[in-house]
């Protein structure tokens, strides 16, 4: 939800995947809330499931940046957290590609190899 990063990962998704459309499905600590259950939780996963199965997205992106204020936790035990979000998309979507994106403190995007 916080704009710094948004249109930067939007533009980004854009022209790296090279689609003209993109479902953004966003809420303060997103990683937190797709790698662990909080009250966020169910309708985060309800929304994913209308852009995978009622829009037809093949591809999710999870996001996790720097200095998120409804996440206040380390780089590390957000990145832990980004993975987990990964992983979790891939069991419930496992015919779509999960990509994993990290935005540093240049707000510049970084591609995760989430195995």
């Amino acid at each position: 939800m916080d704009g710094r990063p948004q249109r930067k990962v939007a533009d980004y998704l854009l022209t790296s995947l090279g689609v003209r459309n993109l479902d953004s499905i966003t809420t303060a600590g997103t990683v937190r809330h797709l790698s662990e259950t909080t009250d966020q939780t169910a309708t985060l996963m309800a929304n994913l499931h209308v852009s995978v199965k009622g829009h037809g997205s093949r591809r999710i992106a999870v996001v996790a940046h720097h200095d998120c204020l409804d996440n206040p936790v380390s780089d590390k035990t957000q990145r832990d957290q980004l993975e987990a979000a990964v992983r979790r998309g891939r069991d419930l979507y496992p015919d779509a590609e999960v990509l994993s994106l990290w935005v540093n403190e240049q707000w510049i995007i970084e591609r995760v190899t989430v195995p």
